[in-house]
């Protein structure tokens, strides 16, 4: 009686073992041949971001996020969520993900390429000079900071592009300010503004026009011998431009009223 009850246990325990390695087996094959609960859901957020299903989208990416405990993938959920708001155009709200990301894992691989993403967050937004100021040197600064902080990443050469239309607009920016203030008559500001436009952005498109100010400015300010540097200055570098046969014209209007 005894070695059947054991026999009829032993063969229950045998059925058990062997049911459960079947459904493990069975849900190894659901879930991708092996493919983790994170790593799966992580691909269907990617298939739906390339969808531009940025709802759902968002929703997988959320849960790799909080569920990831191996953080193979949440680190990358992260920086998608980012992408996401960033292909939408909602460029603020995706500067901030992409800061979060950064504070959290400066040395993380992909913290050049969130650096890179947070810079074009804001040289998405930039347009002309009069509306753009703080949003270019905002994206000067984040460009800086990547070659500072990340000086072999792969974003190099678009990198130097992107700083120099930053500049530009910058120079773009003190030379429009400048010109306000002297049609206002405010011709010790103006000059400031010239002055502050040939120091921090040299060889702008815009030099030879804050010189041609500049010299115009210190004109009416009575500040002769300023004003004839200035405009000499823009003569000897830009001999060609109409600025230039202007500038010879006030010269020549200084020098004959002496």
């Amino acid at each position: 009686m005894n070695n059947t009850n054991t026999l009829k246990n032993f063969l229950l325990v045998f059925l058990i073992l062997f049911f459960s390695a079947a459904c493990s087996s069975d849900d190894a094959i659901m879930k991708g041949s092996g493919l983790t609960e994170a790593e799966e859901t992580f691909i269907q957020a990617s298939e739906k971001m390339k969808e531009k299903d940025y709802e759902v989208a968002t929703e997988l990416f959320e849960r790799v996020k909080t569920t990831d405990t191996s953080n193979r993938f949440s680190t990358l959920a992260q920086v998608r969520l980012a992408d996401i708001l960033f292909e939408q155009g909602l460029y603020d709200d995706a500067s901030f993900k992409y800061e979060d990301f950064l504070s959290l894992h400066p040395y993380n691989k992909y913290a050049p390429y969130a650096q890179y993403q947070l810079a074009m967050s804001f040289y998405k937004q930039v347009s002309s000079a009069d509306v753009s100021y703080s949003l270019a040197l905002r994206a000067l600064n984040e460009f800086r900071l990547l070659q500072q902080n990340y000086p072999r990443n792969p974003y190099m050469d678009v990198t130097e592009t992107r700083i120099k239309k930053c500049l530009s607009i910058l120079a773009e920016y003190e030379l429009y300010v400048g010109k306000f203030y002297f049609k206002k008559g405010s011709y010790v500001s103006a000059s400031n503004r010239f002055n502050d436009l040939l120091e921090r952005y040299p060889d702008s498109k815009k030099e030879a026009e804050a010189y041609y100010y500049l010299g115009r400015s210190y004109r009416k300010m009575g500040e002769k011998d300023k004003a004839l540097s200035s405009l000499n200055t823009l003569i000897e570098k830009f001999p060609s431009t109409e600025l230039a046969k202007e500038a010879e014209e006030i010269i020549t209007s200084l020098n004959n009223s002496e």
